[in-house]
């Protein structure tokens, strides 16, 4: 039991602890509410709760402190759970049987994405994996969420969708799709009537989002929003007259006022295939961008992972291609 002795060996307080409460305390981990550490462990709360008090004496730390969204792990719970995870899903690998039955398997499949990409895509990712495992319990995350590739590292997110590289050797990736921009307007736009110039992108009035500090796993980019981050310095200056929370609001402001507005050619493709919207190649470079999706290097064995990546791999003309 090597795996054993390595976490012994990093821990040594681990070595007189009951190595029961450790999936206990992972679930709490990933999930950080009582109720929802219960259900994904088939236990009652009062059990969980109950395990939860010998976790605290055992590593003499709250582990947790309530919140009113659920339980925030304390910096104590994340050094432990950094260093627990890991093996726990090794251990978990290495007793499971070596083929994963999807038809049967009620597996937690969580993945990080933005929220246009969860828009566009999570249909597709729902469409291909459902027919064939049912009780899979699939979870889209914001890609906003802090600390990412710590996520994909301890195992509180299996994959992360991302339009910006994760740069770290720790972590695998795989295509997923290729984008593009598209500049919008509405069809009856009262200065734009079937091109579009460059003096018309910089001085018409945009919708755009408020800026953000990071939209990528790999690094941050300061307060950008999405097209900024994508384009970066071949981006024209805009005139921002209105800036918005979400991307998906934009096309439906955009189809019924003068502004214009730099969005992902599929989020779009509705209304401009239902005529009430115009869609144009952006007047710059650097419109196209691809996204990939990341995981841990420590999922790359897992009879799981290696059915989910060839499922996608399988089924990647049904993911929606490009359409102009």
């Amino acid at each position: 039991m090597s795996i054993i002795r390595n976490l012994n060996k990093r821990w040594p307080v681990l070595r007189n602890q009951d190595l029961n409460l450790l999936p206990i305390f992972d679930a709490l981990m990933q999930e950080q509410q009582l109720s929802r550490a219960a259900e994904r462990l088939c236990m009652s709360q009062p059990a969980v709760s109950n395990a939860l008090k010998r976790l605290r004496i055992s590593f003499r730390d709250d582990l947790f402190v309530r919140t009113r969204r659920g339980l925030k792990p304390t910096q104590r719970a994340m050094e432990l759970h950094e260093a627990i995870a890991p093996v726990l899903e090794s251990l978990s690998h290495t007793f499971d049987d070596q083929t994963f039955s999807p038809e049967a398997s009620d597996r937690a499949l969580d993945i990080s994405m933005d929220i246009a990409a969860e828009y566009v895509f999570a249909p597709d990712v729902l469409g291909i994996l459902h027919p064939v495992a049912p009780n899979l319990r699939i979870r889209f995350h914001p890609d906003h969420i802090p600390d990412i590739s710590g996520r994909l590292k301890d195992g509180r997110l299996n994959y992360a969708l991302e339009y910006g590289p994760i740069l770290s050797d720790e972590f695998d990736s795989a295509h997923f799709a290729d984008e593009t921009l598209s500049v919008i307007c509405a069809k009856n736009h009262p200065s734009i009537k079937g091109s579009l110039s460059l003096e018309q992108y910089t001085s018409l009035p945009h919708v755009s989002l408020i800026p953000r500090p990071s939209f990528s796993a790999g690094q941050a980019a300061g307060e950008v929003t999405p097209v900024e981050y994508i384009v970066g310095s071949d981006l024209p200056s805009r005139n921002i007259g209105l800036r918005v929370a979400s991307s998906l609001a934009i096309p439906e402001i955009v189809a019924t006022t003068d502004f214009i507005a730099t969005l992902s050619s599929r989020l779009v493709l509705p209304l401009v295939e239902s005529g009430e919207l115009q869609r144009f190649d952006p007047p710059f470079n650097n419109i196209g961008f691809e996204f990939r999706l990341y995981w841990h290097k420590s999922r790359s064995k897992d009879p799981f992972h290696q059915w989910f990546i060839n499922e996608l791999a399988e089924h990647q003309n049904s993911i929606r291609g490009q359409r102009n």
